[in-house]
């Protein structure tokens, strides 16, 4: 996550994201997860050293469930502006009694980021669950540019975002789940003109659309739809984008 306003919501993001009972946002993680470990399964090959870099990391949950499908054939790295959010990841790694995961408390939009890492690992830069969306926009093209940067020839950048197919419906059946992070919703608080959600103590979350989000990582690739099912209708409430095509 972005800024010193996550560490007041540090200790309610377990709850309202990994562990929330809401079969919303629990189907959206469920199927993100999947989606992007099918992708790794594409792209790993047994003879080469990877690290996953979650740009965002927030209390590890996304490194944690991949470590669990992709153990030690892949190096596993966290960074986050969020100093409370990377003593949560630490906690939770030091109980798991993990070796091949890192967390660091790091502005990832820093313009040295690369220098973080000088083995000679494949990188495969990710950003999830809408952590783009928190990003200031004025550090979002250096954002974007550190992504690229860290996959070079060899990696591939992967980001996944809420941008469902109908921001009046979808933005309520995420967020009100999430209230207890996010502390207030107003009833402005779901802009659709400018497609975000924010409230009147400063939380701030911008969604994108598709044809957006694929000019940021300068990709034509066609993002692979997160379904979820709401009274048995299946919505589209997010996508997961990569930079560039990932072969069979």
């Amino acid at each position: 996550m972005y800024g010193d306003a996550w560490n007041d919501m540090s200790s309610e993001y377990d709850n309202c994201v990994e562990n929330n009972p809401n079969h919303v946002i629990s189907n959206f993680i469920n199927q993100e997860i999947k989606i992007i470990s099918n992708l790794f399964k594409k792209f790993i090959k047994p003879d080469k050293n990877y690290i996953v870099i979650d740009l965002g990391s927030g209390t590890g949950r996304v490194l944690f469930s991949l470590q669990n499908i992709f153990g030690n054939s892949l190096s596993y790295c966290g960074l986050d502006a969020s100093e409370s959010m990377i003593q949560l990841s630490k906690t939770k790694q030091s109980k798991l009694n993990l070796q091949n995961i890192s967390f660091q408390n790091y502005d990832v939009t820093n313009t040295k980021i690369d220098e973080l890492f000088d083995d000679d690992s494949i990188k495969i830069p990710i950003c999830v669950y809408n952590t783009i969306g928190v990003i200031p926009i004025q550090k979002r093209e250096q954002f974007f540019e550190n992504m690229k940067k860290l996959a070079g020839n060899e990696g591939f950048v992967l980001l996944s975002a809420f941008n469902g197919d109908d921001f009046a419906f979808a933005s309520p059946q995420i967020y009100h789940p999430m209230k207890s992070m996010v502390k207030q919703i107003d009833a402005d608080s779901f802009d659709e003109e400018k497609l975000a959600f924010r409230n009147s103590l400063g939380y701030y979350s911008q969604w994108f659309k598709k044809t957006q989000l694929q000019a940021f990582l300068k990709s034509e690739i066609n993002p692979i739809p997160i379904k979820v099912f709401i009274n048995d209708v299946p919505h589209v409430l997010g996508h997961v984008f990569v930079d560039r095509f990932i072969e069979n």
